[in-house]
């Protein structure tokens, strides 16, 4: 069997790279899939997909990420076709990634791995380590009260990623990851993102509509409970009632002034040094 990787084709993977995805594919149709490809390869993502005899039998994405003091090659999504598992597919993705990481100046790759598929086990075959992170999802009530200092923008800059920490909003652990999501959606992304500049910070809050509650991120020099007040009167305004922080388990001390629900479950990191 012989396996060759190469770089996306919009106009003819997406079939196959959904049919890759199986029960796990979260695009809902080809239109959606071909867009969601789209706007992220004009976003600087870099996608490739492993074929076998010109089937297209896997698929991975990865983003740049230049933040305050490191350099790396983040892999936000990789899937191999069912039939396909077990044959070192994923193993040659992972190593044209990184091939392509040293190419790009960077010192490690990082990837949040699934660990109920059991994919964790398969990253540590493949020179990951667990690293000391982990994170935590809390849940906040809004607070109604005048906003002090933000101001509405409308969007987060990208220069920010490069210069500020990315404290809030840790789904993915890639700070150009989550930027894309919230400041460079696609076409048929329905999420209502809003976004806001308090002070030297800047914050975005996405919801899918109609809902009460709203997601925050927030890149900032300094994290503080004056920061976090600040936001919860920003989705207070919104007209939102809860808002979810996903913060690292070290960033939780900063709530404790806070009456907060936080999630039972908790991401874990890992990174292979280049």
């Amino acid at each position: 069997m012989q396996i060759k990787i190469r770089n996306v084709d919009i106009q003819a993977d997406i079939q196959s790279i959904r049919e890759a995805h199986g029960s796990d594919e979260h695009w809902g149709s080809d239109e959606a899939c071909f867009m969601s490809q789209k706007t992220r390869l004009e976003n600087g993502f870099y996608i490739q997909v492993a074929t076998c005899e010109d089937e297209v039998i896997g698929h991975a994405e990865w983003i740049l990420s230049c933040e305050p003091g490191c350099n790396f090659l983040y892999l936000g999504m990789m899937a191999i076709n069912e039939k396909f598992q077990k044959r070192g597919i994923g193993t040659k993705l992972l190593d044209s990634g990184a091939a392509y990481a040293k190419k790009s100046g960077c010192n490690f790759l990082r990837t949040m791995p699934n660990i109920e598929s059991g994919s964790f086990q398969f990253y540590e075959k493949n020179g990951f380590s667990q690293t000391k992170d982990s994170n935590s999802t809390l849940k906040l009530e809004t607070i109604s009260a005048p906003i002090k200092t933000a101001v509405r923008t409308d969007k987060v800059p990208f220069d920010a990623i490069r210069t500020l920490p990315f404290v809030m909003g840790l789904y993915q652990h890639s700070s150009r990851h989550m930027w894309n999501i919230y400041n460079a959606q696609s076409e048929n992304d329905e999420r209502t993102v809003s976004s806001f500049r308090i002070g030297e910070s800047y914050i975005n809050i996405g919801a899918f509509e109609p809902t009460e509650y709203a997601t925050a991120t927030c890149w900032s020099k300094q994290a503080t409970p004056a920061l976090i007040t600040e936001i919860l009167a920003v989705g207070g305004s919104l007209g939102y009632k809860y808002l979810n922080f996903c913060v690292l388990d070290e960033t939780v001390p900063l709530f404790e002034s806070f009456v907060y629900e936080i999630s039972d479950e908790h991401d874990i990191f890992m990174e292979r040094q280049l």
